[in-house]
């Protein structure tokens, strides 16, 4: 698995050419109270003889569930349709519960009708749930102590020095959310995945690294490209637009995200119920502030007064964000409570699907 010989097509070695096929997830039973898992991410480099263990990846994460439940590590009970599988992410050390559906003998369901977004076929449904995601590697949901501001970028010698406004936030993994606003002006007028933006993007992201105390310069965050990600958020556009809370253009590993990262919907979810966030303001902008006017856009129910809906419970309650990206549209189920000083999430529910697609032996050459 990797680029041998820093080849980024990958020809000698396994993996897609792209760093969102190029993963790996080592699973494990474990001897944790309630816990039946134990699984650490592995972030195969593309280019370069690497591996990047910070942080964690929620798209491979899906298909630790229905492993284990093939491997037998997790045995459903007799007659049961679904099981959970409650996971331990070591990268992160945060808990992962995902609801696999079985067949009448015990096995993982593969076949389904659910469909989402990035993914060409369906499958049967796999709900994964981030249990009280806050802090999977600094231990703070906004490791600067503000939940909006304003950084100032240096080194990009083609745009000079900038400012841009951002969160900074660890959830299911530490994430740099820019308003794309906020950007300098010739970065706007060019594709994502430009020599331009993703220099830019870079240099943002290890500003961002510092700022939330990850490490102490610059020049080490460009050591570790995993985390922390980045994402620049803005109004939806296109025919979906108004199904949708906001939008975003994420990252990865220095290249542009086709779609988003699980970890990166789970994280702007919960920014986007959090009052002063730069996800809740971009969200409930007006769209004729982002460029030329257009008709008045109702802000989003999910974003708007998100602690004065319905409650569940008491001071429980439950939101969907709808949040568009490339290949479509993200829904995540924030279920929060309040408490004294803000919001609290108990757990960020996402859907995806899985299936094996082979078994074997992969060599490690050394």
């Amino acid at each position: 698995m990797g680029s041998k010989y820093n080849d980024a097509r990958q020809i000698d070695g396994v993996g897609g050419g792209s760093s969102v096929t190029s993963k790996v997830a080592v699973v494990s039973p474990s001897s944790r109270p309630g816990v039946d898992v134990e699984y650490t991410f592995v972030q195969v480099a593309v280019g370069s003889e690497t591996v990047d263990l910070s942080g964690n990846c929620g798209n491979i994460c899906s298909g630790v569930g229905p492993f284990a439940v093939q491997e037998r590590l997790v045995t459903p009970m007799p007659g049961s349709r679904a099981v959970d599988v409650r996971i331990f992410n070591t990268n992160t050390s945060k808990l992962i519960v995902e609801t696999v559906y079985v067949d009448e003998d015990g096995n993982a369901e593969e076949d389904g009708d659910c469909l989402i977004p990035g993914v060409k076929g369906p499958g049967s449904e796999i709900k994964v749930a981030f249990v009280e995601p806050v802090g999977s590697m600094t231990g703070k949901l906004f490791p600067s102590g503000e939940r909006s501001e304003r950084i100032l970028v240096e080194e990009v010698a083609s745009v000079g020095d900038f400012a841009v406004d951002v969160t900074l936030i660890d959830s299911a993994n530490p994430f740099v959310l820019v308003d794309a606003q906020s950007l300098p002006a010739e970065v706007k007028r060019q594709p994502p995945d430009s020599p331009l933006s993703i220099e830019v993007a870079e240099a943002i992201r290890r500003q961002g690294a510092v700022r939330m105390g990850l490490t102490s310069t610059v020049e080490a965050a460009g050591l570790v490209r995993g985390t922390p990600k980045l994402a620049y958020l803005s109004l939806p556009v296109g025919s979906n637009r108004d199904a949708a809370d906001i939008r975003v253009q994420a990252y990865s590993m220095g290249k542009p995200h086709p779609n988003l990262q699980l970890t990166g919907g789970v994280t702007l979810a919960y920014a986007a119920i959090t009052e002063g966030t730069v996800a809740q303001r971009v969200a409930n902008r007006e769209p004729g502030l982002e460029g030329m006017p257009t008709p008045r856009r109702t802000p989003s129910p999910s974003t708007t007064n998100a602690s004065e809906g319905p409650m569940i419970d008491g001071q429980k309650f439950q939101r969907t964000i709808h949040i568009q990206h490339g290949s479509g549209i993200m829904e995540v189920e924030v279920w929060a409570r309040k408490e004294e000083g803000g919001l609290a999430v108990d757990r960020c529910v996402v859907t995806r699907t899985a299936r094996r697609l082979m078994e074997g032996n992969v060599f490690y050459y050394s």
